[in-house]
């Protein structure tokens, strides 16, 4: 299998490198600065190119791995070429551009990298709430505090919020799509507030907390990338009518459930053996079966990025509640 991944970036490194876990892959690393491929070459001893469209012809799949505002251009040579593709969030820049995108994809499978969906950890915890272990959520948090400001300076794309966005584009929209799936419940209104508390514009914010509606309950996301002494919160506490259940930042740790004052520690279940690289099973999903992975990420990144822009349009106009 030939793979074509568009981007050279420290990110792009990484789904180099979890391409090749992949058995039977051949990975071009397609970039414009022949100074970087170099570069590239030299430490990862991958094949490069500077020309998208030769290394197209005949590639099996393709992975666009750059800034979000060239997302839809890549991406559309790619399927233009009949290729099969998976786009990094967000799936464009803009929801307008990625339903633009989707419909220039015709009958070639277009996915989105919402890796999070095939980690181990969240499916677990998605199970266990099905389970209905806490009954019915009433109250989650869903934490997000790193120490990030480094990305919001020039040459980086975050410094440029037309870009890049924010971190509710570039990263909260991961905990967005994952709160109503975990929980089963779709969301229904938002409470936003978006911040710079120590980039400055044109920067997007670089801290968000959203207050989000749901049947019977809400869920609360604070994510920051300006956090100076960030702390290990858990990654996020469901709280329910029966329970509390806290879900650990790490595969290896226990999931706690707090019953009648009562704590019980709760495994991986039966994905004890899949692997904790959600990134890496991301990608070997889409290269057995890109139809598949469409079908489960394509139209849930549309759905968690229009969540993105009603918040960001209702934070910027003022209006402290939307509708979604």
């Amino acid at each position: 299998m030939r793979v074509v991944l568009v981007g050279a970036g420290r990110h792009a490194m990484i789904h180099l490198l979890a391409w090749r876990k992949v058995p039977g892959v051949q990975v071009i690393v397609v970039a414009r600065r022949p100074e970087r491929l170099a570069e590239v070459a030299a430490e990862y001893g991958a094949e490069t190119s500077t020309d998208l469209d030769a290394a197209l012809d005949g590639a099996d799949r393709a992975d666009i791995c750059t800034p979000p505002d060239t997302h839809a251009h890549l991406a559309r040579r790619a399927l233009a070429a009949g290729v099969p593709t998976i786009v990094e969030k967000p799936a464009a820049r803009t929801v307008d551009e990625a339903l633009a995108l989707a419909d220039s994809a015709g009958s070639v499978p277009l996915a989105c990298m919402l890796n999070n969906r095939y980690s181990k950890l969240w499916r677990r915890a998605r199970d266990l709430v099905r389970m209905r272990l806490i009954g019915d959520p009433l109250i989650s948090l869903w934490p997000v505090l790193a120490d990030n400001r480094r990305l919001f300076e020039a040459p980086d794309f975050r410094a440029d919020a037309a870009r890049g966005g924010g971190v509710l584009l570039d990263g909260a929209i991961h905990l967005i799509d994952l709160i109503p799936w975990v929980l089963s419940q779709p969301l229904v209104a938002a409470t936003p507030w978006l911040g710079h508390l120590s980039s400055q514009p044109p920067a997007g914010e670089d801290t968000a907390l959203v207050s989000f509606e749901h049947v019977g309950g809400v869920a609360q996301l604070i994510y920051s990338w300006s956090v100076p002494h960030p702390t290990r919160l858990p990654a996020a506490t469901l709280i329910g009518t029966e329970g509390t259940l806290l879900v650990p930042r790490s595969a290896k740790l226990p999931f706690e459930l707090i019953r009648d004052r009562e704590t019980i520690e709760h495994g991986m279940g039966e994905y004890t053996n899949m692997s904790r690289n959600d990134l890496g099973n991301a990608i070997a999903r889409f290269a057995e079966d890109p139809a598949a992975a469409a079908a489960e990420t394509w139209e849930q990144a549309i759905a968690a990025q229009t969540v993105v822009e009603r918040c960001e349009a209702a934070a910027n106009t003022g209006i402290c509640r939307v509708e979604l």
